[in-house]
């Protein structure tokens, strides 16, 4: 094919992205147009001296016909080549090409590849995981469950296809199922629905679900655990804390029996104490009346005088016995009461074996305080009592002749702060991380359980602390409690 034609030659040399080569028989080169400006070429010259020899086999396979359209590299692009036979010995191959394409393709497959591992990974994952993982259609129909769902659920994929989340529902849990499976729709997830699922086998199975609608694709991805061993243990541990608390109730109330009658033994003591004077006097006053009895002395003037003392005697003595019964009964519930009346009522029952050990006690209040506070009154009673007391034997060992016990009362942070302290001793460095707890005692005929219980009413009963640490002289225990 010879182009006389200038115009045609134009025409041909201006297509973009294409070479045309005119050969003989012989794959001579007689003419050449298009894109050949980066190619050395020139008439009279051997097609395979610009294409090496893998890629002109190929060309080859045109010129026999065994292939209609093959892919060449050559001139440093890659081109797709046709073959046009115009006369018997004058081929004319049309070299279109493709490098853009080409580029496309190899990171399309390198892409494809890619996506194939990732599918392989996350397939990997999906089936070993340690949760049934299923996806389901809007009715929650199965599209498609893992391993472990199969093998947890009992039914194979192939059985699975006609099943429904719902459907493997205990009967009791199908409504709430259907409306999970709505509600996952609706607000795009549903987090830990509880229910009962029906195995192959018909075991009941605890399980817990999570569903999340994926909008695009109008499915739904389902994870599912398999709680009943959780639930099993969950209800073994409630037993188990149930009867330790049973356990820790009953020793609890041990303690506090063992407290009380610890109480109760140093009250009678107290009481001993309180009802000397009286019986002393009221003794005194019956032997003067057998003596102005015999010397006929007796009036109504001298018998009213001492009927009234004696009937102040008995009634003092009266009033001891209602503190102490007050004191010893147990408070039900919290209410409202003084702190320091409280502390007045405490101090009252011992007063005498106060005034007997020469010990004072000095009450510092700060001003426009408020002094109520919500707890239990008599318990709290009890706590003042074990402290003071303990203050009173401590001064009465360090045999003191001028005994004092501070008690102060203030306002801080919205707390009350009832500080007691003494000038005793002080408590043993080694006791002070021991002083509260049970059984603990530092006196010889002492029940070690008076402290403790004061630090339970203050610190578990009313929702307060209790701590002691030494002075210079003594020591002083602070109770904070809520206003």
């Amino acid at each position: 094919m010879t182009l006389e034609n200038n115009t045609e030659i134009n025409i041909l040399n201006s297509i973009p992205k294409m070479i045309i080569l005119e050969v003989d028989i012989n794959d001579t080169i007689k003419n050449y147009y298009g894109d050949t400006s980066n190619i050395k070429i020139d008439n009279n010259i051997k097609l395979n001296s610009l294409i090496d020899k893998k890629n002109y086999k190929k060309i080859q396979l045109l010129k026999d016909k065994s292939k209609q359209i093959v892919t060449v590299n050559c001139f440093n692009k890659e081109y797709e080549v046709t073959l046009k036979n115009i006369l018997n010995d004058t081929y004319i191959f049309y070299f279109y090409d493709i490098t853009k394409y080409h580029d496309v393709e190899v990171q399309l497959k390198q892409s494809l590849s890619e996506l194939t591992c990732k599918k392989e990974e996350l397939q990997a994952l999906f089936d070993l995981a340690g949760n049934g993982i299923s996806i389901l259609d809007k009715n929650g129909l199965f599209l498609y469950a893992n391993k472990f769902f199969q093998d947890m659920i009992g039914y194979t994929m192939e059985e699975l296809y006609s099943k429904s989340c719902i459907s493997l529902s205990s009967q009791e849990y199908r409504e709430s199922s259907e409306i999970a499976v709505q509600k996952a729709i609706k607000y795009g997830s549903i987090q830990n629905f509880r229910k009962i699922c029906i195995t192959k086998n018909g075991v009941k199975l605890n399980a817990s679900m999570s569903l999340s609608y994926l909008k695009n694709r109008n499915e739904i991805i389902m994870i599912t655990s398999d709680i009943t061993n959780d639930m099993k243990y969950q209800e073994k541990l409630k037993k188990q804390v149930e009867q330790e608390v049973s356990k820790r109730t009953e020793q609890y109330e041990v303690l506090c029996h063992q407290s009380r009658l610890a109480a109760m033994g140093e009250m009678i003591d107290s009481i001993a104490h309180q009802w000397r004077q009286p019986l002393n006097s009221m003794a005194i006053i019956i032997q003067g009346l057998k003596h102005l009895s015999n010397n006929n002395e007796l009036n109504s003037e001298l018998l009213k005088e001492i009927e009234e003392e004696i009937v102040e005697k008995i009634t003092y003595m009266s009033q001891t016995i209602d503190d102490f019964s007050t004191f010893f009964r147990i408070s039900k519930k919290q209410e409202l009461f003084n702190i320091l009346k409280s502390i007045q009522d405490s101090i009252r029952l011992i007063d005498v074996q106060l005034n007997h050990n020469n010990i004072k006690i000095k009450t510092n209040i700060q001003n426009n305080i408020n002094l109520e506070v919500l707890g239990f009154a008599n318990e709290f009673r009890q706590v003042i009592l074990n402290i003071i007391h303990n203050a009173m034997t401590a001064i009465i060992d360090s045999q003191k002749k001028d005994g004092l016990i501070n008690i102060s009362i203030s306002s801080k942070k919205n707390k009350i702060v009832i500080e007691i302290s003494d000038n005793g001793t002080g408590i043993k460095k080694e006791y002070l991380q021991k002083i509260f707890d049970p059984y603990f005692t530092t006196k010889d005929k002492g029940s070690g359980i008076g402290l403790y219980m004061s630090k339970i009413i203050i610190e578990h009963h009313m929702s307060g602390n209790l701590t002691v640490e030494n002075l210079k002289n003594g020591a002083i225990f602070t109770i904070e409690l809520k206003q």
